[in-house]
């Protein structure tokens, strides 16, 4: 057990971190035309022992509106810092009352050390009083130059205030969410939100963290089961005076309870558009050593990615290029060809490949035309590797090297297999030929895994689960109410778990 000193001084550190000020860069790292310092806390109006204010001289005073004036002089006060030091059009005033200025209006500035009065930037400021600001606290937000000079210097001086420091990473959010400015669904859609790369990744998390649809979504599933717990509470406590039969209830009761079951096990029944979204779309190419992986993944990704070689053998390890198709993320995969061989090494380099495949969204078997070896998809065939569930492309490389003949008799065979359903690709990597159609099938198939179709409810399956940890949770829910469900326990004796809550 804790010392009653030690529990005293966590209690006061607990009851601290809330009244904390802090700070932190709220653009990106790194050089910029202009970067934005935020600020939030109970003491955050203290910035303005940093700021002067612009073009604050008897001329421009006087041009001002008699109310503009008057809000400018009562923020302002009295500077030791010389006129002579400042640039033109800057009076020698420094220390700005921030809570004195219009909120949400950018006001220009000049930022000056606190300590000594040397001029750190030119720049604007802006201020949010609580409760209307992102983190629901005074919130004040400093544009400066992007350099990372003056942002340096920035940060220094503020942490020389009294009762500032450093935020922590996302401790802005975290604040936000403690405050009742967002739920935990829009936090974790503002973070998918700031790492969008693709379109589609930018809708869908603009869905999860300005709109909140799947808050919506799920507070309706808990409104239900409340309402299913109200009533069988209400037949346990009133249901003799009132002459309630408890079977009634329970009919009623239990074929809600079994809709919402359904309804929830149907959203995790659903493709994972919404993970695939937000991870992106994974796709493995996989063959036998040669057949031109490293050269697809390079034609993809339109660089020298991977090292191409005409020994077999050379790709050992798993290398990875993040691409855009069609507004979706996707993630290509150049793997180790798969062949018997008794180097160690390659050895585990085909167990990555076989592992990589298996986890893939989408399996690219490549085969060489102009060779006899194991076609990549019979290599797939006999590995145990699981194809269920995942869509196979075949791939036919180096048709350049093919004679006229040859390549009639190709065609007709991906004719037929695309007859049948399969889907068959053509290409040169060296020259390029087909490549545009494989690129078009490729971006199909990602479309369809990822991209709603005309159901009505396509959009709200993609919202529904976007990480492991809502799929999780909807699962234990479902477990729940197959408890509730079961003959074996009436649901009107029945206690929510703290899933089902």
């Amino acid at each position: 057990a804790l010392s009653p000193r030690t529990s005293r001084a966590m209690s006061t550190l607990a009851a601290s971190v809330g009244r904390e000020t802090i700070y932190a860069l709220a653009s990106a790292h790194g050089r910029a035309g202009v970067a934005v310092v935020r600020v939030s806390g109970p003491n955050a109006r203290a910035v303005g022992a940093l700021v002067g204010t612009r073009a604050v001289v008897e001329d421009d005073v006087e041009r001002a509106s008699a109310s503009a004036s008057a809000t400018l002089r009562a923020s302002m006060t009295a500077s030791t810092s010389s006129a002579s030091t400042m640039p033109r059009g800057f009076a020698a005033m420094r220390g700005v009352d921030v809570g004195a200025l219009p909120p949400r209006a950018m006001r220009a500035v000049e930022f000056r050390r606190a300590s000594d009065g040397e001029a750190l930037d030119s720049g604007f400021i802006v201020w949010f009083a609580a409760p209307r600001s992102f983190t629901g606290e005074d919130v004040v937000e400093l544009h400066i130059h992007g350099s990372l000079a003056v942002q340096r210097a920035m940060l220094d001086a503020l942490g020389g205030l009294d009762g500032f420091r450093a935020a922590e990473a996302g401790e802005f959010s975290r604040r936000a969410f403690r405050n009742g400015k967002m739920d935990l669904t829009q936090a974790e859609g503002l973070a998918d939100l700031l790492n969008a790369e693709t379109e589609a990744q930018r809708a869908q998390a603009l869905k999860l963290s300005r709109y909140g649809a799947q808050r919506a979504m799920y507070e309706r599933w808990r409104k239900e089961l409340m309402t299913c717990a109200a009533h069988c509470e209400a037949a346990l406590d009133f249901g003799e005076e009132e002459d309630i039969s408890s079977d009634v209830v329970e009919t009623g009761v239990r074929a809600r309870v079994e809709a919402l079951r359904e309804t929830l096990q149907g959203y995790l029944d659903a493709p994972a558009r919404g993970e695939l979204i937000r991870r992106g779309v994974r796709v493995a190419l996989v063959g036998a050593p040669n057949v031109g992986k490293s050269s697809m993944l390079n034609a993809l990704a339109g660089r020298e990615a991977a090292i191409v070689s005409p020994h077999a053998g050379t790709t050992r390890d798993v290398l990875e290029v993040a691409l855009e198709l069609g507004g979706y993320k996707v993630i290509v995969s150049d793997t180790a060809g798969i062949r018997e061989t008794a180097d160690d090494v390659e050895k585990l380099g085909i167990e990555r490949a076989l592992k990589r495949a298996e986890d893939a969204d989408v399996v690219v078997a490549l085969d060489d035309v102009t060779s006899d070896v194991t076609s990549g998809a019979q290599a797939l065939k006999t590995s145990a590797v699981n194809l269920s569930n995942k869509t196979v492309i075949t791939v036919w490389n180096k048709i350049d090297a093919l004679s006229p003949g040859k390549r009639r008799e190709l065609l007709e065979i991906e004719n037929e297999a695309a007859a049948d359903g399969y889907d068959v690709s053509r290409v040169s990597c060296v020259t390029g030929e087909g490549f545009d159609d494989f690129v078009a099938t490729l971006t199909r198939i990602v479309k369809n895994k990822c991209s709603t179709n005309d159901h009505v409810d396509d959009d709200a399956n993609a919202l529904a689960i976007t990480r492991s940890r809502h799929r999780v949770n909807l699962a234990r829910c479902v477990q729940a109410l197959d408890a509730a469900l079961d003959a074996r326990a009436p649901i009107s004796t029945m206690n929510p778990s703290p899933a089902a809550r």
